[in-house]
């Protein structure tokens, strides 16, 4: 009979913030990692520490230790503390495909910049997980997977299958839809299996007898995984001393301290592949019993997703696409680095203990600063490319009367032709506050005549606008090279209909002065009709009305209830 080994991996499971705030948590990781180091570098027997499969961890402790990096790199390096290949441990479902793709992209870049990536997808604690992840994984380069929710064992003495989802062991593979095949280990007794191993000989027994018993259920070989840690668990610095008393105790096993990508070698030579389950698609199983994947926080704090959603959406339906488009105009940089920054800033929102929005109050309050920030971020970029594009067109064009325009360039990055309304402000007759006393101004541009605004494309033609007047109004220039510009301007509120958008790129579309507010005429000795140049309005006795255009010759009618045209 082959003999069984134990495997037995060392981690904390880091809920970044939770039931308790991130500062008050990240006190605990610096203390966490602190010890931890100390053991892999002078404790004998203790030999690896995972890092729960995000990078983010690092980062909060070096946040507060900078001093230490080159002593995890170190580390790292030397294979005892194992990282990545995540960024931090998402909700897989509330975020999106490109949120899922970068997260595990800043990861590996982030492990790798420390020395060595873990090349394990890694889903402890995922509520559910969508059904793509084994191709993702395998572009990524990895072949297996370990997750903790999501698919409902049944062990040998009940192999009842209830559905797609189920399989007698621990060990199984997950299909995606196109085919791709990753090995996938499910975390059967959880991510705390092998947690507080005692010392004492009798606890010891105690222990192993049940946890071996647990475990056996499950296992489809005799490579046994046991996770020696759990929730913000402190690190066991004792752990040498109790594998020593549990080889003492059981000489037919082999305990041995691991990391995983040893476990999933050794475990793949001892596979027996003609008898595992295939599952396939989503692990969103919901049969309880720890393998929950808690659907009912997809509705929790809703303010919480909505505001996800729409920094992800900046950011990849308009951040990106136009900041490429910047630097295929060639005067721009493409902004690597920020955005990444403005992607980590996202991020940090999307754990699965955050945006699930299950944490305590202190938590998803500081979640409402940290999507401002991000957002703060991506419109920062957008703006500067933007610039950047529109500087290098031609955006000057005259019309009828020779009054110089103010050009309105409208992006869009759907990736489909589409037709928008466009609301954006104008500003006419700027003047800046140095040149004249800031005080004068006021007056001087409400001394300045009328004028009324029309919008054109760029063949000129006329495109019916509705124009608001918001009055005077303070704003200031951030030039390139020098100081801020305060000035006064004339602002208004147009909007306009832009048809037929390119499906990335943009279309241009100008605002021209014209002189004269629009004249309204009403008739003398008739107070139930009002006109002007463009419409002549007709009120009826009953409440009714109807609105004529003048160039062409069509009648808008209005009654209670009613509304068609003729």
């Amino acid at each position: 009979m082959m003999k069984k080994t134990a495997y037995i991996i060392s981690h904390s499971h880091w809920d970044r913030e939770w039931f308790l705030p991130l500062e008050t948590l990240r006190y605990r990781l610096v203390t966490l990692l602190d010890e931890t180091a100390n053991l892999l570098e002078n404790k004998d027997g203790f030999d690896y520490f995972h890092l729960d499969g995000q990078t983010i961890m690092l980062e909060d402790y070096l946040s507060v230790k900078p001093g230490e990096r080159e002593r995890m790199e170190r580390l790292v390096r030397d294979g005892k503390l194992r990282v990545g290949p995540w960024y931090m441990l998402q909700d897989a479902f509330l975020t999106s495909s490109e949120a899922n793709v970068r997260n595990l992209l800043y990861g590996m870049q982030d492990a790798q910049a420390f020395g060595a990536v873990e090349r394990i997808g890694y889903f402890p604690d995922t509520f559910g997980i969508y059904g793509q992840a084994p191709q993702l994984v395998k572009q990524a380069g990895m072949d297996s997977v370990i997750f903790g929710r999501g698919v409902k064992p049944t062990g040998f003495n009940n192999q009842v299958f209830e559905g797609g989802y189920t399989s007698p062991f621990s060990e199984m593979y997950w299909e995606a839809p196109d085919g791709t095949r990753v090995l996938g280990v499910l975390l059967a007794n959880w991510y705390s299996n092998g947690n507080e191993i005692p010392v004492e000989r009798a606890a010891a027994k105690a222990f192993w007898d049940r946890k071996l018993s647990d475990v056996n259920a499950y296992a489809s070989t005799g490579a046994l995984l046991f996770l020696n840690g759990c929730d913000h668990q402190p690190v066991q610095v004792d752990l040498p001393e109790a594998l020593d008393v549990a080889r003492e105790l059981y000489p037919d096993i082999d305990f041995k301290h691991s990391n995983f990508t040893e476990y999933v070698s050794e475990l793949r030579k001892l596979l027996p592949s003609d008898d595992l389950q295939v599952i396939e698609g989503e692990l969103t199983n919901q049969r309880t019993d720890g393998w929950s994947t808690l659907v009912n926080t997809a509705s929790s704090r809703m303010y919480l997703k909505q505001a996800n959603q729409r920094v992800q959406q900046l950011l990849e339906k308009l951040v990106e696409p136009i900041a490429v488009m910047a630097t295929q105009v060639g005067k721009t940089v493409y902004p690597e680095e920020y955005l990444k920054f403005a992607w980590k800033l996202l991020m940090e929102n999307q754990i699965h203990d955050s945006i699930t929005g299950c944490s305590v109050d202190a938590v998803h309050r500081e979640m409402e600063t940290r999507f401002m920030k991000a957002e703060q971020a991506a419109r920062a970029i957008l703006d500067d490319k933007v610039t950047g594009i529109v500087r290098q067109m031609d955006t000057i064009a005259k019309f009828d009367g020779g009054a110089e325009s103010i050009p309105i360039v409208v992006f869009h990055t759907s990736g489909y032709a589409a037709t928008r309304v466009v609301t954006m402000d104008v500003e006419l007759e700027r003047t800046y506050f140095a040149e004249m006393p800031f005080e004068e101004i006021p007056a001087y541009l409400n001394g300045l005549p009328s004028v009324r605004l029309e919008i054109r494309d760029e063949n000129g033609n006329l495109v019916d606008v509705d124009v608001t007047e918001l009055g005077m109004q303070f704003d200031y220039e951030l030039p390139d090279r020098a100081f801020r510009k305060p000035y006064f301007a004339r602002r208004y509120q147009v909007s306009f209909v832009a048809e037929d958008l390119p499906r990335l790129g943009f279309a241009t579309y100008f605002a021209v002065p014209v002189a004269g507010e629009i004249e309204v005429v009403s008739v003398e000795n008739d107070a139930n009709r009002l006109e002007n140049q463009f419409l002549e309005v007709a009120i009826a006795e009953n409440g009714s009305y109807s609105v004529s255009c003048k160039e062409s010759g069509q009648i808008f009618f209005w009654a209670w209830n009613v509304c068609g045209s003729r």
